[in-house]
C-alpha cells in the first residue's frame, strides 16, 4: 500500500477558514483525512501540503512515525507556525488510514480508552455572537449585560458545565474595542469583573468560567488582570507569552489558574513552561501539533502534574483529533467546543458528534470517527474573515 495522492480543500467555516488534508492510497477506496486550520493563512498552509506531498507520495501511509520526522528534517531551517500545522494535517489523515486499515479508532491505537465521555466546555461563548459572523451563523445578538445573562441561561439549559469567553465589546460597554493591549487599564479591568460577574452571577459558582485574552497583556498587564479576577474563582485565565519566566511571574502573583500553550509547538516549545511551572494548565493545539506529538505533549504535561485540555476551535475533524488523543491520556481536563459553530458542520460529516449534556460521545468507529463528504465541502467556499480574537 502507497501513498498515490494528498489534497487540500479550504472550507468555509463561518467565523475562520477550515483547512483540511485528503490523503488517497493505492487500496481503492481507502483514504484518510486530516484538518491543518489556520485562521489568518490558510493558503500558505495548503500550499506547504502541496509541497510535502511530494515527498510523501509512495511512501507507507503506514510509516506515519518516519514521515513525520522526514518532514520534519526537510523544515529545519522553518520549524514550527506553518510547517507545524502542515505536518500536522498529514500526520491526523496518516492515522486515520492507520485506524482503517486495522479497523480500530485511533483511541484503541494509542493504548486504549480511559474514558468514553469528555467534558467539553462551550468557547468563544458570546463572542461569536457579538461579531460581524453573527447573522451570517444565524445566532441572537448579544449586546448588553441583560443578553450575556440571557446566553448564560442558555448553557445551563444546554447541560454544559464550564464556558469560555473574551474581553467583547458590549453596547453599554464605553471601552473602545481597541483599547487594552499590553497593559490592563481601568477600564480594562471593569470590562472584564463586568463580563464574567455577570457570567458568574447566572452560572453560579459550580459551572466553570475561563477568559481567554491571547497576547493581548504584557506581564504587568495580565497579572494585574489575574488578580482583579480572583474573587470570581476562574476555571482559568488564559493569557499567552513566548517567555516562560514571564508567565511564571504571572502565575505566582496571583491566585487565579493560568492556561497557555496554544501557540506553542513540539515537546522543545513547552519544555521550558514545564520545566519552571509557569502554568496550571496547558493547551496544545492538535491541528498543530498532530496526533503522535500531541499524545507526547500530554504525556510529558503528565510528568509535571499539568493537565491537559487541548486548544480546539478550528474544524470537526481537529475535535475528533482531540478526543482519540484525550480518551487516553490519565491528565485531560476539559475539551473546548464550539457550540455556535456553523450551521452546515455535521452536513460535511458522515458521522457527526453525538453531545449529551456537556459531554461529547466518544465515537468508535475506525480511524478518526467520521470522513468528510467532499460534495458538501464544494458548497462552502472559503470567505472573507475578520481578524479572530
Amino acid at each position: 500500500m502507497r501513498i498515490t495522492r494528498v489534497k487540500t480543500y479550504i472550507v468555509d467555516g463561518g467565523f475562520r477558514p477550515w483547512t483540511f488534508v485528503k490523503i488517497e492510497t493505492s487500496d481503492p477506496g481507502l483514504v484518510g483525512w486530516g484538518d491543518c486550520t489556520d485562521w489568518g493563512s490558510p493558503g500558505p498552509v495548503a500550499a506547504t501540503v502541496e509541497r510535502y506531498a511530494e515527498r510523501i507520495i509512495g511512501k507507507d501511509p503506514m510509516a506515519s512515525e518516519a514521515i513525520w520526522w522526514e518532514l520534519s528534517a526537510f523544515s529545519v531551517r522553518h520549524t514550527g507556525g506553518i510547517a507545524y500545522k502542515a505536518m500536522s494535517g498529514i500526520d491526523s489523515a496518516l492515522w486515520d488510514i492507520r485506524g482503517k486499515v486495522l479497523n480500530a479508532p485511533v483511541w484503541q491505537l494509542l493504548g486504549g480508552r480511559m474514558r468514553d465521555r469528555l467534558r467539553l466546555y462551550w468557547s468563544h461563548c458570546g463572542t461569536t455572537r457579538t461579531g460581524p459572523w453573527t447573522q451570517k451563523l444565524g445566532l441572537q445578538p448579544v449586546r448588553t449585560v441583560a443578553d450575556l445573562e440571557e446566553l448564560a441561561r442558555e448553557v445551563l439549559e444546554r447541560g454544559f458545565t464550564a464556558i469560555k469567553t473574551n474581553l467583547m465589546p458590549l453596547e453599554d460597554d464605553p471601552l473602545g474595542t481597541g483599547s487594552g493591549v499590553g497593559d490592563a487599564s481601568p477600564a480594562v479591568l471593569r470590562r472584564a469583573e463586568r463580563i464574567v460577574g455577570t457570567f458568574r452571577e447566572t452560572l453560579g459558582p459550580d459551572v466553570g468560567i475561563a477568559l481567554d485574552v491571547g497576547f493581548h497583556f504584557k506581564l504587568g498587564g495580565a497579572a494585574r488582570l489575574a488578580r482583579a479576577l480572583e474573587p470570581y474563582d476562574l476555571m482559568w485565565l488564559e493569557t499567552e507569552t513566548l517567555d516562560a519566566s514571564a508567565l511564571r511571574t504571572i502565575r505566582e502573583s496571583t491566585t487565579t489558574t493560568i492556561c497557555t500553550g496554544e501557540s506553542l509547538f513540539g515537546t522543545a516549545d513547552f519544555r521550558p513552561f514545564l520545566e519552571l511551572h509557569a502554568q496550571d494548565i496547558v493547551m496544545p493545539d492538535l491541528a498543530w501539533n498532530g496526533i503522535a506529538m500531541g499524545r507526547r505533549l500530554a504525556d510529558l504535561a503528565h510528568a509535571y502534574d499539568v493537565l491537559f485540555a487541548p486548544h480546539n476551535c478550528h474544524s470537526p475533524l481537529t475535535t475528533l483529533v482531540s478526543a482519540n488523543v484525550c480518551a487516553t491520556v490519565p491528565n485531560f481536563y476539559i475539551l473546548e467546543f464550539d457550540v455556535d459553530d456553523a450551521p452546515w458542520r455535521d452536513d460535511l460529516m458522515s458521522h457527526p458528534f453525538e453531545v449529551q449534556d456537556g459531554h461529547l460521545i466518544l465515537p468508535e468507529r475506525p480511524g478518526l470517527g467520521s470522513d468528510l463528504i467532499e460534495s458538501e465541502l464544494a458548497k462552502h467556499p472559503p470567505d472573507h474573515y475578520p481578524d479572530a480574537r
